[in-house]
């Protein structure tokens, strides 16, 4: 019985975990992209959980129409997508990649957000006021 309420509780703490995700990058992405649908090029985990919000179009290919990439890990992008602008979820992938604008990712059981000053010059973003205490 102790067993199944545990899965219980973990599996309704992943879930409240994915619906806070969702929501956060429904609320970024939207007030730095001014279209909607945003057009996003994601990775396995990402696309999985971008796909419930109608903000988002997921794309299967990579290629000019792309508004941003989202993910973890990329080893084959194309020349052009090397030049989009990319949100990782992972700090190591943040650090790594020049064309990262920003992350969010989970360390100790807390959300993590940080984002590039220089890069959101570069691709001619706009940070919104109430995120720039998280920009360096």
């Amino acid at each position: 019985m102790k067993t199944i309420i545990l899965l219980i509780c973990i599996n309704n703490l992943l879930v409240a975990n994915s619906n806070y995700e969702l929501k956060l990058y429904e609320k970024i992405f939207s007030t730095i992209f001014q279209n909607i649908p945003i057009k996003i090029y994601g990775d396995k985990s990402s696309t999985i959980l971008l796909k419930a919000s109608n903000r988002f179009e997921i794309r299967k290919i990579c290629d000019e129409n792309v508004d941003l990439i989202i993910g973890k890990n990329f080893t084959n992008l194309s020349s052009i997508c090397k030049k989009k602008p990319l949100f990782a979820t992972s700090y190591r992938w943040y650090k790594s990649q020049k064309n990262s604008f920003g992350t969010f990712y989970w360390r100790k059981g807390r959300p993590q957000i940080k984002f590039k000053k220089d890069s959101f010059k570069r691709f001619h973003l706009h940070l919104p006021q109430n995120l720039i205490k998280y920009a360096k």
